[in-house]
């Protein structure tokens, strides 16, 4: 097999990586992702970091024979005064194409990111993993995160309103 080159994308990357960022929306609605579904997904999500890569992010992609095989997105943000007011790194969101998995691939992308983080002097990193992707969970905490709070959705169909107690 060929050697996984790890670089920072170029804007001719883009449509590969929006199109990989499709492949992980897919995933992510596997799990418990209950956000309505978006014509364009990858395209849309790469606006929003877009203007900002360089200075407040940074995305890296893992090339093979000269296709585009994984992804992360890692930026930055300053958090509320009442947590300090200090910049954190977010590590954003990551791909890796099924037939390169358990090359160490997703892990390599990981590290990228997270030392580019570190560089910028931020306080310290973080990621949301939805419940059930075990992988990626297994190997941020191989990597030294630590699980930190639980995120819950309410969708109106699953809310349960008080019963009364005359019934």
């Amino acid at each position: 097999m060929s050697e996984v080159i790890y670089r920072t994308a170029s804007e001719a990357d883009y449509p590969a990586v929006a199109g990989l960022y499709a492949k992980l929306d897919a995933l992510l609605r596997q799990h418990t992702y209950s956000f309505p579904e978006v014509d364009n997904v990858g395209q849309l999500w790469l606006e929003t970091f877009q203007r900002a890569l360089g200075r407040f992010g940074v995305l890296y992609v893992a090339e093979l024979d000269g296709r585009v095989v994984g992804f992360i997105l890692a930026r930055l943000k300053q958090v509320p005064k009442y947590l300090g007011g200090v910049m954190v790194g977010e590590l954003k969101d990551m791909w890796v194409e099924p037939e390169v998995r358990r090359l160490g691939v997703g892990e390599k992308l990981l590290r990228l990111a997270i030392e580019w983080v570190q560089a910028q002097g931020v306080h310290s990193a973080e990621a949301q993993i939805l419940v059930g992707n075990e992988p990626i969970i297994r190997l941020v905490q191989r990597l030294g995160m630590k699980p930190e709070l639980f995120q819950f959705r309410l969708a109106w169909e699953n809310y349960q309103p008080e019963q009364s107690q005359a019934d």
